[in-house]
């Protein structure tokens, strides 16, 4: 099969569907998947181990974060024998699938995108309903998820599967070099892509000829469950991939510390990534652990900014999915002349989002995925009030048309079986303060006024987080000195559509500097895949040597 050298193509549905001006066939697809999906929740879901379905002791029931009343399914819940079950399998696996040449992988994970492209709407009506996306990011997910299949397997491909001939560097010495897959991988993923990130990062183990024990988050299991079945039917063999559920204590600990498992790839919070990088070093792993970690992204509004552009960057960066994404906008700083305006324009264009159940049409506000991350937002929350000003938002939605209260006992009404808050924006409080350092996971943003722009870099940079970074001015050179001086592994320029999310894959690579991951080689770029192999020097002396 000749390489394919076209450029590549973001799957990017929804933009088709509106430049197509085909949007009615959209929304009509996407409420036929919800009502077919709907009609099959509440089953029961096994582990998948060495080919084979394990059932558990234990399970957990998942429901809705839109509606408690709505269950998703139950879960059988593992723990440390079904992980050692799990990496047993994996481990048996690991040679005849190393051995399995690399276009044969690659060919694997591009019917497996085929499939998810044939049931992207019935994959996005899960999200909805599992983890509360509204449908545009929820469709934005799983072509997410199809893109690094696609990027990946190309990305095999267009390397040779990594292995290179070197020369002879003195007659009759002749070398190549080679990355070899280390064994089994832990794979880890989060509840706020669990589909396009835990793809990703399992077909990055996998296509480099690694085996796998993945591991959903504990409150997005079905969708895993669902990428999974794909890669099985696309032909991956037992084995290869094995499925986890259950809780972090009872799954993902013994999972890392466990001595045949020789890497983990993780998506969550900078103390679990720590806790996995210092198992890895306290039990001598010589495996990697490729960690993407969060993020306090800073975005800079300058004096020569265009308001209109910042405050939608803003606004739509800060308030997308809630605030429960990594890459969310959460502090911004803005020139002491222009931040009355900007300001009010942006608690003005806050107010007009729609907060509704996220299979609704026009809904943009998600509801929180879980209890803690609710008592979290009443947390801060209150802390906002007692050291600033909360211009808009500020409560937990009581009721259907958007009014609230102080805290989660005043939650009646339409939403009221959700886990629905109001986005917020707050000012007045002060740069070193904890709630504009720490990333909350929640629909909360800052607004800081600074004198210039050096002052503004000066404090964006000051964090020990360095995933996302945005810039609203239309002065070259302003755009000029901000690359040059931001420590931030992903940089936006007056991006309206949002300053800090929605990254494409090959585009523009996920990942982040300091504490924001491990490895800075980020997902869906040209670096990630050697992430997964260990180098080889290969010499052999001789004529046996030649190729």
């Amino acid at each position: 099969m000749p390489m394919d050298t076209r450029p590549f193509e973001n799957e990017r549905t929804l933009a088709a569907h509106r430049e197509n001006g085909s949007l009615d066939e959209f929304h009509r697809s996407y409420a036929d998947a919800v009502a077919s999906v709907e009609s099959e929740l509440g089953a029961s879901h096994s582990l998948w181990i060495d080919g084979r379905w394990v059932e558990t002791d234990e399970t957990y029931t998942v429901t809705s974060p839109a509606d408690e009343n709505l269950e998703i399914g139950r879960f059988a819940a593992g723990g440390s024998d079904e992980v050692d079950r799990a990496v047993a399998a994996a481990s048996d696996a690991f040679d005849e699938w190393r051995g399995t040449h690399w276009r044969e992988r690659a060919e694997m994970f591009r019917r497996a995108a085929e499939v998810m492209r044939e049931r992207k709407f019935e994959l996005a009506a899960t999200l909805t309903l599992e983890n509360g996306k509204n449908r545009a990011e929820a469709m934005a997910d799983v072509d997410e998820g199809i893109d690094f299949l696609r990027f990946y397997a190309r990305e095999l491909e267009r390397n040779d599967g990594y292995e290179y001939d070197t020369g002879e560097p003195t007659p009759g010495q002749h070398c190549t070099n080679a990355l070899e897959p280390f064994g089994v991988f832990a794979v880890v993923g989060p509840f706020n892509f669990p589909f396009a990130i835990f793809c990703g990062m399992l077909s990055g183990a996998l296509l480099t000829g690694n085996t796998a024990v993945a591991k959903p988050a504990s409150a997005t299991p079905l969708i895993a469950h669902r990428a999974v079945e794909i890669l099985v039917e696309a032909g991956v063999p037992d084995g290869v991939v094995n499925l986890v559920t259950g809780s972090g204590r009872a799954v993902g600990q013994p999972l890392v510390e466990h001595e045949d498992v020789a890497g983990a790839v993780f998506t969550g919070s900078r103390t679990v990534g720590r806790s996995i990088r210092r198992t890895f070093f306290d039990l001598e792993k010589s495996g990697p652990v490729i960690a993407e970690l969060g993020g306090k992204n800073p975005v800079i509004v300058t004096a020569n900014a265009d308001l209109e552009k910042a405050v939608s960057g803003v606004r739509n960066g800060a308030f997308g999915y809630s605030g429960q994404k990594c890459s969310a906008t959460s502090r911004v700083y803005v020139d002491e002349r222009v931040i009355e305006a900007f300001t009010d324009r942006l608690v003005d264009a806050t107010e007009e989002l729609v907060i509704d159940r996220p299979r609704a049409e026009d809904a943009f506000v998600s509801p929180l995925i879980d209890d803690d991350a609710l008592d979290r937002y009443v947390e801060i929350c209150e802390a906002a009030r007692e050291v600033g000003t909360i211009r808009t938002g500020g409560r937990v939605v009581a009721g259907g048309d958007g009014s609230g209260g102080s805290g989660a006992e005043d939650r009646t009404g339409d939403l009221s079986a959700g886990r629905f808050v109001e986005p917020t924006v707050v000012t007045g409080v002060p740069h070193d303060h904890e709630l504009a350092r720490d990333e909350h996971f929640v629909p909360f943003v800052t607004v800081h006024p600074v004198s210039g722009l050096d002052e503004a870099i000066t404090k964006a940079n000051d964090s020990s987080y360095g995933l996302c970074a945005g810039l609203f001015s239309e002065d070259e050179a302003e755009i000029d000195a901000w690359f040059e001086r931001i420590e931030s592994g992903m940089c936006y320029v007056n991006r309206e559509q949002s300053a800090t999310t929605g990254a494409l894959v090959q585009a523009q690579p996920f990942g982040g500097w300091k504490a924001s991951g491990t490895t800075s080689k980020f997902a869906g770029g040209y670096w990630y895949l050697p992430q997964f192999l260990r180098e080889q020097s290969r010499t052999v002396v001789g004529d046996v040597g030649r190729r």
